[in-house]
């Protein structure tokens, strides 16, 4: 069964795919979804979240809730572009360690007295790193005792083989950011100078039952980024 926070963010989607709100409009508030589908604060709460995680929505503080000024109603595919083939690439596993971080048990969803494994590798092209990936994992999703970083070499090959779950597939949200990064150790693996930005992407994936699979923080030398954008024509 659909849950009906589910279904009212598809009624919401199908409006404002519909054009019955366009790009700049005030939307519906809280207690309009309350009045207009009898449900509580809590439903009507988690449909505007839903709507305004995935880009469809904004907030201003004290003035309500926006439909956004984004192509909502179009296809928009975004795509890394690499500069070098995968066989020119090399991966070195440099730890893999237990944590219980406060901060990341948050991102993950996860209870204070949870655990998730934290793993850290640096890719490399022809021995020129180019991008850290610091990986974060619930312990639901690692074979424990770990003993063999070699395994990690590829997380979401190493979770395919082990728990049949296919990383690659899931939802996700990821965001990219250009920083100049305070941290001596991304500098130091990457070979960068503190006057050489990076870029940042943070990522977090999704099982079907909505926990997370996955918080990825990546720093990515400038040099190697390169972005296309294609957009459908409605």
């Amino acid at each position: 069964m659909i849950p009906k926070y589910e279904q009212i963010k598809q009624e919401l989607l199908s409006e404002i795919r519909n054009h019955k709100f366009i790009p700049g409009d005030k939307f519906y508030s809280e207690a309009d979804l309350k009045k207009k589908y009898n449900v509580s604060s809590i439903t009507a709460v988690k449909s505007l979240n839903e709507l305004t995680n995935a880009g469809y929505l904004y907030r201003i503080q004290g003035k309500g809730t926006f439909v956004s000024k984004s192509k909502v109603a179009k296809s928009v595919k975004f795509s890394d572009i690499e500069n070098h083939t995968l066989d020119a690439e090399t991966i070195k596993v440099l730890s893999v360690e237990k944590e219980n971080e406060p901060e990341i048990l948050k991102e993950l969803g996860l209870n204070e007295s949870d655990y998730y494994y934290k793993i850290k590798r640096v890719r490399s092209v022809k021995g020129a790193p180019f991008l850290v990936h610091i990986t974060h994992l619930p312990v639901k999703l690692i074979k424990e005792p770990v003993n063999d970083f070699s395994k990690f070499d590829s997380v979401y090959d190493y979770v395919r083989k082990e728990f049949q779950i296919d990383l690659y597939s899931l939802s996700s949200v990821e965001t990219n950011e250009i920083v100049f990064p305070e941290n001596a150790e991304i500098l130091n693996l990457l070979n960068m100078s503190f006057r050489e930005p990076v870029v940042k992407q943070v990522k977090h994936s999704y099982l079907p039952d909505r926990s997370v699979a996955e918080y990825i923080i990546s720093y990515k030398h400038w040099k190697y980024f390169k972005t296309k954008i294609e957009v459908d024509a409605e």
